[in-house]
């Protein structure tokens, strides 16, 4: 063994080190050269494009802490995710709003375009970094989106098993809350007592609406007893009317009777008057004067 050793390196040395490229041309034309443009553009390309990696892989860990809330059971550790769930957001939305000036920074291709290499790299480079920077962006909102989505319906499963009815603003807030998706204990007693007030609420509103109504009523009922009374006044007056009108009838009735009575001997006086008259006027009748004569 230790003779093939030997045979093997006395062959390298002889030979030459194929790994080794001391001795070997280079080209100055494939030298990097990192003050030349197309060097520098892509040195910023590389250097967007892995913060554009770490963008995507924060975005992946925040969709699987999102995964593990969905999944937790504990009130200790619902609120243990969800704090770091709230944290690792606000680090997605810092990157992605720094990253935004730096790409909108990168120059653009001439309008006219150019037959240099330069500004096709460029544009190559900001087309590839915009597009990957908006699927990042897509990937992680729908990701959001999906979570928003099976937390509230996770929400109203719960609500429904606890036998009480949640309206949209109350899934929001609980969706939001930082304790975590759970309508258990102290949650279901403090939307028991939401549900409450707000029926006590809406029977106060209801007996206000009622009052009203009353006072209004009471209004009608003090016009018609004003109404009543003006009609009472005049139906006095009438009655005094009518009983003066008696009155004055039966005195003048007990005038025309003492009247009539005095107009009957009136009467025969004036026929015995009118007898005597004829009389004597009359040859042919027997005066009882003529007689006395």
């Amino acid at each position: 063994m230790r003779d093939r050793l030997a045979e093997l390196q006395q062959r390298v040395a002889a030979e030459g080190d194929p790994h080794d490229d001391s001795g070997r041309f280079e080209n100055p034309a494939f030298v990097g050269d990192d003050a030349s443009p197309v060097g520098r553009a892509l040195r910023e390309a590389a250097e967007l494009w892995r913060a554009l990696e770490r963008l995507e892989q924060l975005s992946e860990s925040i969709d699987r802490t999102q995964q593990s809330v969905l999944c937790c059971t504990s009130e200790e550790s619902i609120a243990r995710e969800k704090s770091g769930l709230g944290a690792a957001r606000a680090a997605f939305a810092r990157q992605a709003a720094a990253l935004q000036p730096q790409l909108g920074a990168l120059p653009a291709a001439p309008a006219g375009g150019s037959g240099r290499a330069g500004p096709r790299v460029r544009q190559t480079q900001l087309w590839l970094l915009l597009r990957r920077y908006g699927a990042v962006l897509a990937r992680h909102y729908a990701r959001e989106s999906r979570y928003r989505h099976r937390l509230k319906e996770q929400i109203q499963r719960q609500a429904e098993l606890a036998g009480i009815n949640l309206g949209a603003q109350d899934v929001d807030l609980l969706a939001e809350s930082p304790q975590g998706p759970r309508i258990v204990g102290r949650d279901l007693e403090e939307l028991k007592a939401k549900h409450h007030l707000g029926l006590a609420q809406a029977r106060q509103r209801q007996l206000l609406e009622l009052e009203a109504q009353m006072l209004e009523l009471r209004g009608l009922f003090l016009q018609l007893e004003g109404l009543l009374a003006q009609q009472h006044g005049a139906a006095d007056s009438v009655e005094q009317h009518v009983l003066r009108t008696l009155d004055y009838a039966a005195q003048t009735g007990g005038e025309v009777k003492r009247a009539g009575k005095y107009q009957r001997p009136s009467r025969l006086s004036a026929l015995l008057t009118a007898a005597l008259g004829l009389c004597s006027c009359c040859p042919c009748l027997p005066c009882p004067g003529r007689g006395l004569r």
